[in-house]
C-alpha cells in the first residue's frame, strides 16, 4: 500500500517468509517521488500502525532538511 504525502510517499507491507510464508513484521520504503522516485529510508516494525508511525516519523525528517532554504 502506497501513501502519497505531497513529493513523497511511503509503502507498508508485511512480506512473506518464502520457507514458510508465515507473515512477521511490517515494512515500509520511504521514496522522494518528484521530480524523480528516489528510495530514502526502509525499516521495519512489529504491527502496521508502528510501522506508519516509524515512516511518518522519518517523513517529517527528510521533509524538514529539504525544505525550502532560505537566502
Amino acid at each position: 500500500m502506497r501513501i502519497h504525502e505531497g513529493d513523497f510517499a511511503y509503502d507498508l507491507e508485511q512480506p512473506a517468509d518464502p520457507m514458510t510464508q508465515l507473515r512477521s513484521k511490517w515494512k515500509f520504503t520511504l521514496y522522494k517521488i518528484r521530480p524523480a522516485e528516489q528510495k530514502l529510508a526502509t525499516g521495519e516494525a512489529d504491527s502496521r500502525e508502528a510501522a506508519e508511525k516509524k515512516a511518518r516519523t522519518e517523513l517529517a525528517k527528510v521533509a524538514r532538511s529539504s525544505g525550502p532554504r532560505a537566502a
